[in-house]
């Protein structure tokens, strides 16, 4: 069922579509933004560890041993 209003351009519109799913690009975009956010999580997660380890408190001072007899 063509649309008619786009007359002329249904041709072109068809031929587009039809190699994009017969290309992969959806699935290979969708790696691509996967994998994107998956790094953005991981070097998050690094920078929140960073920021944890820096301000971690520090462990109270023992008293110094007085000397024994």
């Amino acid at each position: 069922m063509a649309i008619g209003i786009l007359g002329p351009l249904n041709g072109v519109i068809n031929q587009t579509v039809g190699q994009v799913l017969s290309s992969n690009l959806l699935t290979d975009a969708a790696g691509v933004v996967n994998k994107f956010v998956s790094s953005s999580f991981d070097a998050a997660g690094s920078v929140l560890q960073s920021v944890a380890d820096l301000t971690k408190p520090e462990p109270p001072a023992t008293p110094p041993v007085p000397p024994g007899p």
